[in-house]
């Protein structure tokens, strides 16, 4: 009975207080002269309580606000904006809201201009309110605090701004702030709406922006976007890790209507109209699937621009009711463009209920990697003129005429077209159906191409003749480059992707077994390799391997395949025949390179080590026999890309951290020798002959060592950041690939050295970007293929030794003898003078490229009462 007492006791206190707080609130007055309560705004709220109403008579009012009384309202008398509030000290936000549930409206306020954001109100209370307030040259940012002396952070959440007018100036919510409501503004000429991360629940409504960066910003927020009209802005409205709904916003006249960053699985985008968009209606480049776009009206030339990726929905089911065209059905998307040749103004609908009677194709993937993505219930404009309307085939190729391979890339012209039907040899059979495609004719002959341009009802053809000439060079011009999720021909001569494969994610390193029937294609990501037949440019298997595979070779005979896996610190041999791992090799910390000697006896690995444990750096020599470990070669710091010499005799190593090239023994298998290169070279190449060393770097150069005086003999400036290195079989020809920057639009180019001057002879945009790099074998090239014998193996010194070529189709001959002598001799003989085992090399050359073998040589000391005429046996070329 106690307790209940004092608990009525304190419940009329309380009422006692609360009613005394309501009979305190008042209105006040602020004039800039004088007859009102007070002469600043400032000053009333500094004599201001709970629910008090301050309004404030028309003037100029320059002063720095801060509101820290609860519940307090601010307002003009005659809500016109003549009650101006500029600020007093230009470094602090006009109004500072620090309390609760205050109410700012209909005066006129200057932002501070030396501030960011130039804050006309900077509010981090809950539960205010902003509204019918003009806003000049400022934004109204809704942020959070922590004091000084306190450990809690204040946020801006539930706010209410709504039905302000700003002009050079944006409205913007902080970090982690929640529950707002950004309704029935009017912006332009500023930043729009931006929404920074880690919020919920805020909702932009029915707001009017226009001439602005991006009208709406949202980034990693739980944010409905519904209702608004944006106009003449670089960017409408752009997201990135936002998977809430954009609903029924028109967008018009902007760069790009939508853009999609990543992290926007599970958007949904319904009931829009976007219209004339210079660049694109809505992007997506990262493309990460899983967003459901219905029902909404694209007039743009360019509607969509996705990136290779994930499925998306671009249709609900067939429902009855009133779509966006006006239709009595809502399906998918209107499709239009401003000359009235988009898919809906013409794809015929015989059955007049608004959706197309064919799908509609909303982007092909130009390389034949990623599944097309379609609109299965396109809208369509019921007029009956539609079903009347006649295509018109037209197209123009790239070339028509020049010697095989020729490439061509043909571009549509059509009118009223919806379906394309290519056939580019004129046997009657379709080849291709994009409606931008490119064919390589790879023999000569006389073509005709003939595209075939339909609505869905009426055709139309047209004929173009293309005249392939005879093969004018041995030179093979394409090349194998991997992308994300891709495996690639490119034309060096022209930068056009022939074709591409899928593969897994993450491709990198690409090899080519010797014939060039098989390639293998690491996968970063997934840790496996992908083997593909490049006849057909199909993945014929997958091999897993270990974590993170980078680089890959092939041994010379084609029957094993060697994979460095960077997180599990092993190679992975791959038996060719069945594709299959056969031995699992340990090696270093992060192995980065592989390389084979010309024997096939050993394989090379760099391993990078880690950021953290530099000293790791080292170089693992596996015996391909036993694929054991049998040597541990320190290098440096953060050794990457390694080759071997023709002869077989020295291994290069670029080394990224002290920008040098360690030269190895492969004999002693110690570094004998060091070369500086320019900075952070990545990846190495050795010359046919061995004579030149290409180092790719990473600042944008490769750099060229001779061989003999191990020296930088020239430096060349590919630019961008080169991501692989190449050598044509004959060796006249270097590629190297590169990605591009900021500075120079992310363009990715192939360039072209030419061995002979050791300059750039051609530099080719290409069209993805690139990975790794692989020279595709020329069908028609006539390699040579090295062997040889010597009358004799070993013997006394003086030991002389007859060779004999027995090698296939060579055309010059290059002999080193192991001992500091060479000849260029068919068939020489030579004589070893000092004891000692010697490796005798035979390199051979065609115009198509160069092969090499070798053989040991063994020469004892002269002694006393022994024949040195007599020796033992006959030796034979082994090994490359």
């Amino acid at each position: 009975m106690r307790n209940r007492t004092i608990f009525s006791i304190i419940l009329v206190f309380i009422f006692i207080i609360s009613v005394s707080a309501t009979s305190s609130a008042r209105e006040i007055t602020v004039d800039d002269g004088s007859g009102a309560d007070f002469r600043s705004i400032q000053e009333a709220v500094n004599n201001s309580v709970t629910g008090d109403i301050i309004v404030v008579m028309p003037g100029i009012y320059t002063e720095n606000v801060r509101v820290d009384v609860k519940g307090l309202t601010i307002r003009s008398e005659s809500n016109n904006g003549d009650a101006q509030v500029k600020p007093l000290n230009e470094s602090k936000s006009t109004f500072l809201i620090t309390a609760n549930s205050t109410t700012i409206s209909g005066l006129n306020i200057t932002g501070a201009g030396k501030m960011h954001h130039k804050n006309a109100i900077f509010a981090y209370g809950k539960m205010n309110n902003v509204t019918g307030n003009n806003i000049e040259n400022g934004s109204i940012f809704l942020g959070s605090y922590m004091p000084d002396n306190l450990k809690i952070i204040f946020h801006g959440d539930m706010n209410n701004v709504t039905g302000n007018n700003i002009e050079n100036g944006s409205i913007i919510l902080g970090s982690e702030i929640s529950g707002n409501l950004i309704a029935e503004n009017k912006i332009s000429n500023g930043e729009g709406i931006h929404i920074s991360c880690c919020g919920r629940n805020n909702t932009v409504l029915g707001n009017t922006i226009s001439n602005c960066s991006t009208g709406i910003y949202a980034y990693d927020q739980a944010v409905e976007i519904r209702n608004n009209r944006i106009a003449n802005c670089n960017y409408g409205i752009r997201l990135s890790f936002v998977s809430s709904g954009i609903d029924n916003n028109t967008i018009l006249n902007c760069d790009v209507g939508i853009h999609l960053g990543d992290g926007c699985l599970g958007a949904e985008i319904i009931n829009n109209t976007i219209m004339s968009s210079a660049e694109c209606g809505i992007v997506d480049q990262y493309n990460e699937g899983g967003k459901r776009i219905y029902n909404n009206y694209f007039n743009n030339t360019v509607n969509v621009r996705f990136g290779a990726g994930r499925e998306n929905t671009w249709n609900n089911s067939l429902t009855r009711g009133t779509n966006i065209a006006g239709s009595p059905y809502i399906g998918g998307n209107f499709w239009a463009k401003p000359d009235g040749t988009g898919f809906s103004q013409i794809c015929v609908d015989l059955d007049r209920n608004g959706i197309g009677d064919l799908p509609y194709k909303i982007y092909e993937d130009p390389y034949n990697v990623y599944e097309d993505e379609f609109d299965y219930l396109p809208l369509v404009s019921m007029s009956s003129l539609q079903n009347s309307v006649t295509p018109t085939a037209n197209f123009t190729a790239s070339v028509t005429n020049g010697p095989a391979p020729l490439v061509v890339k043909f571009t549509d012209l059509s009118k009223n077209a919806v379906v394309w039907n290519w056939d580019f040899d004129g046997d009657g059979i379709s080849d291709s159906k994009k409606q931008n495609p490119v064919y390589a004719y790879k023999t000569s002959g006389n073509y005709t191409v003939n595209l075939t341009a339909s609505n869905g009802i009426n055709t139309s053809s047209k004929l173009v003749n293309i005249t392939v000439g005879k093969r004018v060079s041995s030179t093979w011009p394409f090349v194998y480059i991997t992308n994300n999720g891709a495996f690639s021909v490119i034309d060096t001569a022209t930068g056009i992707v022939i074709t591409s494969v899928k593969v897994g994610s993450g491709s990198k390193g690409v090899a080519v077994v010797p014939n060039g029937k098989t390639a293998y294609v690491t996968n970063y990501q997934d840790g496996n390799v992908s083997v593909i037949d490049t006849s057909t440019n199909t993945v014929t298997d997958t091999v897993k391997v270990g974590d993170n595979p980078s680089e890959v070779a092939v041994s010379p005979d084609g029957k094993k395949v060697y994979v460095v896996n960077e997180n599990s610190n092993t190679t992975s041999v791959i038996d060719t025949a069945t594709n299959t791992v056969t031995a699992t090799v340990p090696v270093g910390s992060g192995p980065k390179g592989v390389a084979f000697t010309p024997d096939g006896k050993k394989v090379y690995v760099t391993n990078y080590g880690s950021f953290f444990s530099p000293s790791n750096t080292t170089v693992s020599v596996i015996d391909t026999a036993t694929n054991a470990v049998t040597a541990t070669v320190p290098v440096g710091i953060w050794s990457c890309g390694v080759a071997v010499a023709p002869d077989g005799k020295t291994a290069y190593v670029a080394k990224i951290y002290d920008n040098t090239v360690s030269v190895i023994d492969t004999a002693t298998n110690a570094v004998i020798a060091t070369v500086d290169v320019d900075n952070s070279p990545h990846e190495v190449v050795v010359n046919p002959t061995g004579t030149k060393v290409y180092v790719a770097g990473g600042n944008g150069f490769v750099s060229v060592i001779d061989t003999s005086t191990r020296k930088v003999v020239t430096t060349m400036n590919v630019e961008g950041s080169p991501e692989e290195i190449a050598i044509t079989p004959n060796g006249k020809k270097v590629y190297v690939v590169t990605k591009g920057d900021y500075g120079n639009n992310y363009s990715n180019n192939i360039s072209i050295i030419d061995t002979s001057s050791d300059t750039i002879s051609a530099t080719v945009n290409i069209e993805i970007s690139p990975g790794g790099l692989a020279i595709i074998p020329d069908p028609e090239s006539v390699l040579p293929v090295a062997s040889f014998s010597g009358n004799v193996s070993g013997g006394f010194t003086p030991l002389s030794v007859q060779f004999t070529d027995s090698s296939e189709n060579a055309t010059e001959w290059n002999w080193d003898f192991g001992d500091g002598a060479a000849s260029n001799e068919h068939n020489p003989a030579h004589t070893y003078l000092s004891p000692g085992n010697y490796t005798a090399c035979l390199i051979v050359n065609n115009p198509d490229g160069t092969d090499s073998r070798f053989t040991t040589i063994t020469v004892l000391e002269s002694s006393s009462g022994v024949d040195n005429d007599s020796s033992g046996g006959s030796s034979h070329g082994s090994g490359g």
